[in-house]
């Protein structure tokens, strides 16, 4: 063996050392947080007035007497017992020292002492990515300890919340989550089963919030077990951001049964209507979000996209004017109210109100978007420019890809007006406007056939949608390819 090749095979068992020696201490990282996590997690047990259990659930300590867990574990119970994992100990929980409803966090007071607590950590400084170990008691199974990734961050408003891929069933509910570093980043909040499971967790920020809160022990409100309206006002908004608009319909449905005059839970009602299409049904939400907040600068924005998309130019825009009025930099109002005068053929105003959405929040896809097709017939180039940020910003932007292709329709570039078509179909396969853009590029470089089928693909699309001035389009065109 020649010296080179020594030195490479020499180089090679030092690398699989190293990284032999990482594995081992990663595990002794993780075996020491687990130590440390379950001697400090319980397992919680909750009991109506009559000592019948009700559910069950877990929390930890985070003050030596002190334990938190989810708003929902303890809702309505009127007694209950947390019992250390692994231990023969049972503690009668004394009372609630504090709430917080909308981030479904509860802090229980009980009689115990030399409990180490779990350190709190900074969840905002938390990156996606990033390591997590989470325990718990999944379905009553005590000490279940597993490991995972930040995959996202998601929130509305002040509500966020932090999605993972380590697993949490039923009864982890309140479980910690922690870091690398072993401190809580996060409660286990809940998890959403389907193609894949889905779960999330509040971040420790919340919990730090609230024990600046907790205040004299109070009993138990022994009422009926049950949802707060604020969680499933939580559960219908990850579950309409996931795709699942019908089930976010039900559980905001659940949320305003439980407080009718919930504007949050009807605004969100209308968000979700408004992705099935449901325009008019959409408007009627927005309208008692406002009659019970006016104040509601994202209702009259959403009514106005809900106007928009049934035709009610006028009225949108109105409520575009009364968002704006309520909140000045409030970019998305800008950019939906130019889109809208793009429709009346106000380009000048509707450039204006591009630029400032732009100037407001320069990582706004729509904006580039809009601005993009005001300039697709005098200005392809610059267009094409507008939707290559858009695409940079929101790589998954169907209609990104499609007015892109649009302007280059315009340009006579046809070939490649079709790769983006191709795009947008891909990415939208219902997109009417852009199998229509497509059979008419193939038209122009003598795909005749394909093109015929796109156009009755589009023409199908349009009758369903009651698009009429796209049908006149389809048709026009079929016509010249018979």
């Amino acid at each position: 063996m020649n010296n080179s090749k020594k030195v490479l095979l020499g180089f090679t068992v030092l690398m699989l050392i190293m990284f032999r020696g990482m594995n081992i201490a990663l595990a002794q990282i993780a075996e020491q947080i687990a130590e440390k996590a379950l001697a400090a997690t319980v397992y919680l047990e909750m009991k109506d007035r009559n000592g019948a259990i009700l559910g069950f659930g877990s929390g930890f300590f985070v003050k030596e007497n002190l334990i938190v867990t989810n708003y929902h574990v303890i809702e309505g119970a009127a007694q209950g017992t947390a019992k250390l994992v692994g231990k023969y100990t049972t503690y009668n929980i004394e009372g609630i020292t504090a709430t917080d409803k909308t981030s479904d966090l509860a802090l229980l007071k009980v009689n115990t002492y030399g409990v180490k607590p779990l350190p709190l950590g900074d969840s905002d400084r938390v990156r996606i990515g990033a390591t997590v170990y989470v325990a718990g008691n999944p379905k009553g199974l005590e000490g279940t300890f597993s490991d995972g990734i930040i995959s996202s961050r998601r929130d509305r408003y002040a509500i966020e919340r932090l999605q993972m891929t380590a697993p949490i069933s039923p009864g982890s509910s309140g479980g910690p989550v922690l870091s690398r570093k072993g401190e809580v980043i996060g409660i286990s909040f809940m998890t959403i089963e389907g193609g894949q499971n889905l779960n999330f967790a509040i971040p420790s920020n919340y919990l730090k919030v609230l024990l600046t809160q907790s205040e004299i022990v109070k009993p138990f409100a022994q009422g009926h077990q049950s949802i707060s309206a604020e969680t499933y006002l939580l559960w219908g908004y990850i579950k309409d951001e996931l795709g699942d608009h019908s089930e976010a319909i039900s559980d905001h449905t659940q949320a305003i049964q439980l407080k009718p005059n919930f504007p949050d839970a009807y605004y969100n009602r209308g968000v979700a209507k408004g992705n099935l299409e449901q325009y008019s049904a959409a408007i009627s939400d927005y309208d008692k979000a406002i009659l019970l907040k006016p104040d509601f600068a994202e209702a009259y924005n959403n009514r106005g996209l809900a106007k928009y998309k049934l035709g009610q130019y006028t009225a949108a825009i109105t409520d575009y004017d009364k968002a704006i009025l309520l909140k000045p930099d409030f970019a998305e109002a800008y950019n939906n109210r130019g889109l809208i005068k793009v429709a009346l053929g106000q380009s000048i105003t509707a450039m204006d109100d591009c630029n400032t959405a732009i100037r407001l929040k320069p990582e706004l896809a729509e904006a580039y978007l809009t601005r993009g097709l005001i300039q697709v017939l005098n200005q392809p180039i610059v267009a094409i420019d507008d939707c290559n940020k858009a695409i940079q910003l929101k790589p998954d932007y169907a209609e990104a890809y499609y007015v892109r292709g649009l302007a280059r329709v315009g340009m006579g570039q046809h070939s490649v007006a079709i790769v983006d078509c191709n795009k947008a179909i891909q990415l939208k396969p219902d997109y009417a406007e852009a199998h229509f853009t497509r059979g008419f590029a193939k038209y122009r470089v003598g795909r005749t056939w394909e093109a015929k089928q796109d156009l009755q693909i589009a023409l199908r699309l349009a009758e369903q949608s009651g698009n009429e001035n796209l049908k006149i389009q389809v048709n026009t065109l079929l016509q010249k390819l018979n």
